[in-house]
């Protein structure tokens, strides 16, 4: 079993990127974990063509929350909602199955892998993908 909390995560906890809150937002979701309390709050603006133009986070949560949001935050200008839904399922088989399935580009996630091991982690490190899952579906864009 790899260390839960190791020196990879800590350090992304001090890199939580668009940590200032959007003054005028077209959506604000805030997510809440039901288990450990994490809680993220995201606001985020949206092009035409439903793509993240500005984006804004605040960051409740415990380190293994923080740097999810903190690996998810550093892409998310310009996501869409097609690369955040195949993202969030392999993260989601990752968290459940520990398979470790990223394209480059999204690499750093597998640092929380070890969270496979430990359920009641899982909830903290999903915020940030319920997060932005729920900015796009208030678009009328959800994939679903």
């Amino acid at each position: 079993m790899t260390e839960l909390y190791n020196t990879d995560i800590l350090r992304w906890t001090t890199r939580i990127p668009h940590t200032e809150r959007l003054i005028s937002a077209d959506v604000t979701v805030t997510k809440t974990s039901r288990i450990c309390g994490s809680r993220i709050s995201v606001d985020a603006t949206l092009s035409t063509d439903g793509k993240i133009t500005s984006f804004g986070q605040e960051v409740k949560a415990c380190a293994l929350g923080q740097a999810s949001a903190a690996i998810v935050g550093q892409h998310a200008l310009g996501l869409g909602v097609d690369e955040l839904d195949d993202i969030a399922e392999r993260f989601r088989i990752m968290v459940h199955t520990g398979k470790v399935d990223f394209p480059d580009k999204w690499k750093d996630l597998a640092l929380l892998a070890p969270v496979y091991d430990h359920p009641g982690r899982r909830g903290s490190v999903m915020l940030p993908f319920e997060c932005l899952e729920g900015v796009f579906a208030a678009d009328g864009k959800s994939g679903e």
